[in-house]
C-alpha cells in the first residue's frame, strides 16, 4: 500500500516513453483546440458547420488543466 513518503523507481527508458506519450497527448489536444477555434470563426463568419464535422474534444478544458 502506498503512503505519503512512498517512491516509485522508473528506469530511463520508461521517463521516456512516458515523456513521449505525454508529448503526443498534448500535441492532439492542441491540434484539436486549433480545428475547434477555426470551425468557431467559420461558423461566425462564413456559414455553420454540420455537426458531424465538428471536431470532438475527448475532455473539458478543466481536466486538460488539472492533468497538465
Amino acid at each position: 500500500m502506498a503512503t505519503a513518503n512512498s517512491t516509485l523507481g522508473l528506469n530511463d527508458k520508461t521517463i521516456a516513453s512516458i515523456r513521449d506519450a505525454l508529448l503526443i497527448g498534448l500535441a492532439a489536444f492542441g491540434e484539436i483546440s486549433h480545428l475547434s477555434d477555426a470551425q468557431e470563426i467559420q461558423v461566425q463568419q462564413v456559414s455553420p458547420v454540420d455537426q458531424d464535422l465538428r471536431a470532438i474534444h475527448s475532455c473539458s478544458t478543466d481536466a486538460s488543466a488539472r492533468w497538465a
